[in-house]
């Protein structure tokens, strides 16, 4: 069942980004959808993994408006720098301590970070995120933990507060 429901959202995302105009373009569309679908699935997803692993679905809207509102706000800010003469940065490279009980959560969180502008995940050894910040003032949301919290909240790690 998993491999029908990544088949169907690869196949919407193809026809978004290769709106359809013939026949053949939705026979293509179809065959690559299942065939990534179901490789993805089988090789990329150990069951064992996904046990316990859940995302939340009603969190999902909230989490999603949430990252792009930072990445929104976050692109202003390397905006505003990036074009001031004086470019007030001030790279650092910080470690992250998150325990997280799945590499589901951990690439999440990881992927969550790297998104948005500013900041980049450079390495996740076990617990710990190395993390590459433009300018530390620009990482609030990440150093803060208000980033961790939508990650757990959204794979129901902690309660919807």
């Amino acid at each position: 069942m998993r491999s029908v429901k990544t088949s169907v959202a690869l196949f919407a995302f193809w026809c978004i980004v290769v709106p359809p105009e013939r026949l053949l373009d939705l026979l293509v569309g179809v065959g690559v959808a299942l065939v990534v679908g179901v490789w993805a699935v089988r090789f990329l997803t150990p069951a064992r993994e996904l046990r316990g692993t859940r995302v939340h679905l009603l969190h999902l809207p909230g989490f999603v408006l949430r990252m792009i509102k930072r990445v929104v706000v976050a692109s202003f800010q390397v905006l505003l720098v990036v074009v001031d003469p004086r470019l007030p940065i001030a790279p650092e490279v910080v470690r992250q301590t998150v325990p997280f009980p799945s590499n589901a959560v951990r690439s999440t969180y990881a992927n969550a970070i790297t998104i948005t502008p500013g900041t980049l995940t450079l390495d996740v050894e076990g617990d710990t995120f190395v993390i590459h910040c433009l300018d530390a003032r620009l990482a609030g949301d990440l150093l803060e933990g208000r980033l961790r919290s939508d990650v757990e909240r959204l794979f129901g790690l902690r309660g919807s507060t």
